[in-house]
């Protein structure tokens, strides 16, 4: 009896069991790196992946001439087919995953929050804002400032002693000092001293102070008189020394206190001796 060849299903179940070990093995690892380009780049990422891995296996069977999981036939011209295929899928795919993932221009400095997109767009140039310069003014200013004035007293023996009076009111004198200030925006900013002059001298205050001390009562033993100047005065007397406020001796040897030359002993012989 013949049995007939198998058909459908099982024709296909039978061929795939004849498919190598490597070869399920190279499949396996090709799909796995495929999925992973799909899910960090997307579609053309897997594609890229897959294609990287099938260039690399054709070329160490074109290279080696060693049978590969790709199952190639061992022939230079199928190997180089196959290089070529698997390198033209990479470079089309390179370009379509570089169209459809533009490089993303990220902006210097702080972003403030913006996010940047998938389009390069143009950062605009900040502009410079320049501090206008500070007004500088200068000026003359005087400021006077008082001297205070001194003071100094001055005898005077026709004062009583022990009194005194302003006989020269002090009075305060005036320096005058003159700067050259400097402003920045209207505020002094410095300041240095040009001139410093006495505008008005001080004047000193003078104070007198008495020193008069008025002589005692002299003492009379032949009586007193009141003199054409309306003074009191000792009368003459006889004495054996001239007394003490005596100021003659007359021709009879009296004394006479006479406080003026005219009339001068005239009742005693005349001036003998002025003292």
């Amino acid at each position: 009896m013949t049995i007939p060849p198998p058909t459908g299903p099982q024709r296909v179940i039978g061929q795939l069991r004849k498919v190598p070990l490597t070869t399920w093995i190279g499949i396996g690892c090709t799909v796995l790196a495929g999925f992973i380009g799909l899910a960090s780049g997307g579609v053309w990422s897997m594609v890229l992946i897959a294609a990287l891995v099938i260039l690399v296996t054709a070329l160490y069977g074109l290279v080696f001439r060693r049978p590969t999981w790709l199952r190639l036939p061992q022939t230079r011209i199928a190997g180089a087919i196959g290089v070529s295929l698997a390198f033209a899928i990479l470079v089309g795919s390179s370009a379509a995953y570089g169209a459809t993932h533009l490089a993303i221009v990220a902006p210097v400095g702080p972003t403030n929050g913006i996010v940047a997109s998938s389009k390069s767009t143009p950062i605009p140039t900040p502009k410079t804002t320049r501090t206008p310069a500070p007004v500088v003014t200068t000026k003359l200013v005087d400021e006077t400032t008082p001297i205070p004035f001194q003071s100094t007293t001055s005898d005077s023996a026709t004062l009583p002693q022990g009194t005194s009076s302003i006989t020269t009111v002090g009075v305060n004198g005036v320096e005058t000092k003159t700067y050259l200030v400097t402003y920045s925006d209207g505020v002094e900013t410095n300041r240095v001293l040009q001139n410093d002059i006495v505008s008005t001298q001080p004047v000193t205050q003078v104070t007198t102070v008495g020193t008069y001390v008025a002589p005692a009562a002299p003492v009379c033993t032949n009586g007193t008189y009141v003199n054409s100047a309306g003074n009191t005065v000792c009368s003459p007397e006889n004495s054996a020394s001239a007394p003490s406020g005596a100021t003659a001796k007359c021709v009879d040897g009296t004394y006479s206190f006479s406080q003026s030359r005219r009339g001068t002993c005239s009742s005693h012989g005349g001036v003998a001796e002025w003292l």
